[in-house]
């Protein structure tokens, strides 16, 4: 369930915009874990439940999290599913200082993630920790001082 919408560039009226991201799916267990974990623990606002097998939770500017529960993807998706391993996707959240990062992870256990690395000021001169949610899905909590997102959501290498 990814939406992608086509938009020109504002410079150059006659060139289209490469594919915008504005949807990510996770396959979850547990429709009701996952958005409480979501919205009451990291804080995302809940867009739409649209059905008891997917909700919906805003996760920046015209993005959405699709929580879907990962027995329905098939009927769209073809086969899916969990293993031992944790799945291959991680989700990154990039803040302004050390101290969001530590922020961010203590508020994920209080949520109910488990730990993967503790904070910890990274060699490359940021700082970073990593936990996963009830599904075992990676969240990177990162602050990299080498990069500047400006007001319209442009990311640059400082």
């Amino acid at each position: 369930m990814a939406f992608i919408f086509e938009r020109t560039y504002p410079r150059n009226m006659n060139k289209q915009a490469p594919p915008v991201i504005s949807a990510i799916t996770l396959g979850v267990r547990d429709v009701g874990v996952s958005t409480k974990f979501y919205t009451e623990g990291l804080g995302f606002e809940l867009v739409q439940p649209a059905h008891p097998e997917i909700a919906f939770v805003r996760a920046g500017y015209g993005l959405m999290l699709a929580l879907w529960d990962v027995k329905q993807m098939p009927s769209e998706y073809g086969d899916v599913g969990h293993s031992q391993l944790a799945p291959p996707v991680s989700l990154g959240h990039n803040v302004h200082s050390d101290a969001e990062v530590d922020h961010h992870y203590r508020r994920a256990l209080d949520a109910g993630a488990t730990s993967i690395s503790e904070p910890t000021v990274q060699p490359w001169g940021g700082k970073s920790a990593c936990v996963a949610d009830p599904d075992g899905f990676r969240w990177d909590f990162v602050h990299n001082p080498s990069f500047v997102v400006d007001a319209d959501g442009h990311v640059s290498s400082v």
